[in-house]
């Protein structure tokens, strides 16, 4: 899945979920009142946000970044909700 693609599903409402490394990653755009930020990490654990995407895209607070999961991950193993 290329990064821009991403980009396009989270900023028309949809989360974005992959199985990769044994365990199951979630992005999402969560929107306040007064402003949006993107929420990147393990789904059933803690998460990193930011309202910069690129800061989400580019972060290895997990052991993983997320643009490293887009390039390495199965196409079957991406699930859009």
């Amino acid at each position: 899945m290329s990064e821009s693609y991403l980009k396009d599903l989270l900023w028309r409402g949809r989360q974005v979920e992959f199985d990769y490394g044994m365990r199951r990653w979630a992005v999402k755009l969560v929107d306040y009142a007064f402003k949006s930020e993107y929420a990147f990490g393990d789904k059933y654990g803690r998460k990193t946000t930011s309202d910069c995407f690129e800061e989400i895209l580019y972060s290895c607070d997990y052991g993983y970044s997320l643009a490293e999961i887009l390039r390495n991950v199965d196409s079957s193993r991406i699930y859009i909700y």
